[in-house]
């Protein structure tokens, strides 16, 4: 499991550091690999984040500019709560804003509020944890299907159909479309939302390879990714062309009963430290 994504939305920094404070105190779900803690101190900086990133929580401060008419913390959950990704929402407000509080909690789901000048971490402590897993359980149901995304207009069985006669032309596996849908689903599995790429939005197929290709924007990763899935012999040289070029496996998978292997990989520039350091002459700009 991928670890719980929170966002911190507050333009005071003292705030910033008190609600960083409040979380990073509270003990993680045993089931999540721990917490990722993202700040973003305007709402221009927070729209970027929420365009780029899947969050499960979102500490938002209703008021992020006195000067501004409109309250961009509102704009703020509206925008969340369009994007229907399944993120929980919590406004962090002084009493005189405690009424439209009230209206977003009714209006865009939010899905409390916490008062600043009545500062309660306990009450944080307990957001948390119930907004993190209510948040799970809005992306497990908004995202339980890869065929839904990977099929574009397509129709479904016609779709696994096409692909399975690519990937897996002789499997013997009984209700094999059904096999290859969780495998699909089990090798994107908290990847999402997933973009489709502009220039190439359906998985291409190759038969002379037995594999299938595609291109996305994982959220949940902040990065593009690559799948490719379908003949073990194809997919295995993938994955090490992977190794030997600037790129990561970020998760693969195999099944033996319909013998096809999945391939999820990310752009990974090795670090300096990887490589050897110049020649002593050529550092120097080499002899003269």
């Amino acid at each position: 499991m991928l670890q719980d994504r929170i966002l911190v939305v507050d333009d005071d920094p003292s705030w910033q550091e008190l609600l960083r404070e409040c979380i990073e105190g509270v003990e993680a779900d045993g089931s999540a690999a721990g917490r990722s803690l993202t700040v973003a101190s305007s709402y221009a900086e927070a729209d970027a984040l929420l365009d780029r990133r899947h969050f499960h929580l979102a500490f938002v401060d209703l008021r992020l500019r006195e000067e501004a008419r409109e309250l961009e913390g509102k704009k703020l959950a509206r925008k969340i709560s369009e994007l229907d990704e399944g993120t929980a929402v919590v406004i962090a407000t002084g009493h005189a804003d405690v009424s439209t509080a009230i209206t977003a909690l009714r209006e865009w789901q939010v899905l409390d509020f916490v008062l600043k000048d009545a500062w309660n971490p306990d009450k944080v402590a307990r957001l948390v944890h119930s907004g993190v897993a209510q948040a799970r359980l809005r992306y497990r149901s908004r995202y339980e299907s890869a065929v839904e995304l990977l099929r574009g207009e397509q129709e479904i069985f016609p779709w696994l159909a096409r692909v399975l006669q690519v990937v897996a032309p002789d499997t013997p596996a009984p209700r094999a479309d059904r096999r290859l849908a969780d495998f699909l689903n089990a090798l994107l599995a908290e990847l999402y939302p997933l973009l489709r790429d502009a220039d190439a939005p359906d998985i291409v197929l190759d038969p002379a390879t037995g594999t299938a290709r595609g291109r996305y924007w994982s959220k949940a990763l902040g990065l593009p990714v690559s799948l490719r899935f379908g003949r073990r012999a194809a997919i295995e040289a993938e994955e090490r062309a992977c190794r030997d070029g600037f790129a990561r496996a970020e998760r693969t998978l195999d099944d033996a009963e319909l013998d096809v292997c999945g391939l999820v990989y990310v752009p990974a520039a090795p670090p300096r430290e990887s490589f050897l350091p110049a020649p002593a002459a050529l550092a120097q700009g080499g002899e003269r």
